[in-house]
């Protein structure tokens, strides 16, 4: 998705969405197992590269608030004072997390720092603040989602904000559980039934997480796209239809045929689909009309011409 939105990354609507995109994928990379063990190798041992993931996780949020705020907001004055207040939040949060960080003993590299290193009070500033950050912003995305689903009117749109409202819901409730399992759990293994509640919650609330919020930016996304090939075959299938019409309409009158070709049985399988179509609505017309014979077009034709009208009319 990111690759996607490099030509938008300097547009000033686009460029929320491509730096979320981008700052999401370099947390999922380093986020698998393999790549992080592999990475903090290299960096030393330290676990750095749990600080790196959390704060793309964070900026990541960030931009991706920042690019629903500026798409649903009406009012310019109070969207730029939440812009700014997201600014100031992430820089807080990301401050304290990195300082809280640095300034404690993180040990070597482990796949599950929250449950070894939490008791040390740095390691606690940095998960508290990051977790607090995520939890304020899905939140906040979630009630914009929402308070702006009434006032939309595409249906891709409408799905998709109310995919990503849940999906920002289970987010916040996975960070929560990720934070309450935490302050629970005396281990990487659950020791008692509230921690191993916890533990089995938190997977499924990711999966809705990731896969609601993936699949509600794609719906829009693919919302033209869908409807062009939507329009093509539906103009394909008009103009098998619309064959025995036409050639009563041309019957004995050539001339108006506006590109006369031998394979004309082939016009439904040709590109340019809506062209030929229209081409076709036009010389159909065209025959009724210099027949002066208005039952040349049979009432089912007349349907089908209505909706190949429409069709051609952009609806």
């Amino acid at each position: 998705m990111a690759l996607v939105r490099i030509p938008h990354a300097k547009d000033a609507r686009g460029r929320h969405v491509f730096w979320a995109a981008l700052f999401a994928a370099v947390a999922c990379t380093l986020y698998v197992p393999d790549v992080y063990f592999a990475v903090d190798t290299v960096l030393g041992g330290r676990n750095l590269v749990k600080l790196a993931t959390l704060l793309s996780v964070m900026l990541g949020f960030w931009q991706f608030r920042s690019a629903i705020l500026v798409a649903v907001s009406t009012d310019h004055t109070s969207s730029r004072r939440r812009l700014l207040a997201g600014r100031w939040a992430v820089a807080a949060a990301g401050t304290i997390a990195a300082v809280g960080f640095l300034t404690s003993n993180p040990g070597a590299t482990s796949g599950n720092l929250q449950v070894a290193y939490a008791d040390e009070p740095g390691m606690k500033a940095f998960l508290l603040s990051g977790s607090a950050f995520l939890v304020w912003c899905g939140l906040d995305l979630a009630v914009m989602c929402i308070r702006s689903w009434k006032h939309l009117h595409s249906p891709a749109f409408r799905i998709g904000f109310l995919l990503i409202a849940i999906g920002c819901a289970a987010s916040c409730a996975a960070i929560i559980d990720r934070v309450a399992y935490g302050s629970i759990s005396q281990g990487a293994r659950p020791s008692t039934s509230l921690a191993a509640f916890l533990d089995s919650a938190y997977w499924p609330a990711e999966a809705v997480a990731v896969t609601c919020i993936g699949i509600g930016l794609i719906i829009p996304a693919v919302q033209n796209p869908a409807r062009s090939v939507l329009q093509n075959l539906e103009a394909r299938a008009l103009l098998l239809q619309l064959r025995p019409a036409w050639l009563r309409a041309t019957a004995g009158r050539r001339d108006i045929i506006l590109n006369p070709s031998p394979f004309g049985m082939l016009t439904p399988f040709a590109p340019n689909a809506k062209m030929h179509l229209h081409r076709r609505y036009i010389e159909i017309n065209d025959g009724v009309m210099r027949s002066g014979q208005s039952g040349l077009v049979l009432p089912s034709e007349s349907t089908l011409l209505a909706r190949a009208e429409q069709l051609l009319s952009g609806h």
